[in-house]
């Protein structure tokens, strides 16, 4: 299997292939804008967790594409929405958005040559675009089991969609 395959496997894996984990449509599927904004504390809602995934996937993507950035620098703090009162109309958007970046992904890694894939995602210092989508991929798989952590904690999973 090549590099390209394995880094189309791993996203399709985290937005709608169950594989070894739940994926994104699942983690979101029936989830409503009120139950979708819940927090406990500090912690991030799903609604927080959806649009900080949505900014670094969007981020990366327009990278790999070699498009300018519309900001150079941005806190990661500052990619959790921290907007409390969302309509129904915004959580939609929301994991539209989300959804959609990620099959952008797929659809530039199907597109692109596997010497793109070798090639220097940054200046300084050197690391593939490989390893950056790699680990891109493993932030959204550690993002999703929050959202099913988050879901369990409310009594708002079921386990029939994985993971008990």
């Amino acid at each position: 299997m090549s590099t390209k395959e394995v880094l189309i496997k791993q996203l399709s894996a985290c937005l709608d292939q169950p594989n070894w984990f739940v994926p994104l449509t699942a983690a979101i599927e029936e989830l409503s804008a009120k139950e979708a904004s819940f927090k406990s504390g500090t912690a991030n809602s799903v609604w927080q967790i959806v649009t900080h995934l949505t900014f670094w996937n969007d981020r990366y993507l327009t990278r790999f594409k070699e498009l300018p950035l519309a900001q150079t620098h941005i806190a990661n703090d500052e990619t959790f929405s921290t907007n409390e009162s969302v309509t129904e109309k915004d959580w939609q958007s929301a994991k539209k958005a989300l959804q959609n970046v990620l099959s952008e992904w797929i659809n530039a890694l199907e597109e692109c040559s596997e010497e793109k894939l070798l090639s220097s995602a940054y200046q300084e210092p050197i690391e593939p675009w490989s390893s950056v989508i790699s680990n891109l991929t493993i932030h959204n798989a550690y993002h999703i089991g929050q959202i099913v952590e988050i879901r369990k904690m409310y009594g708002l999973w079921d386990p029939k969609n994985g993971v008990h």
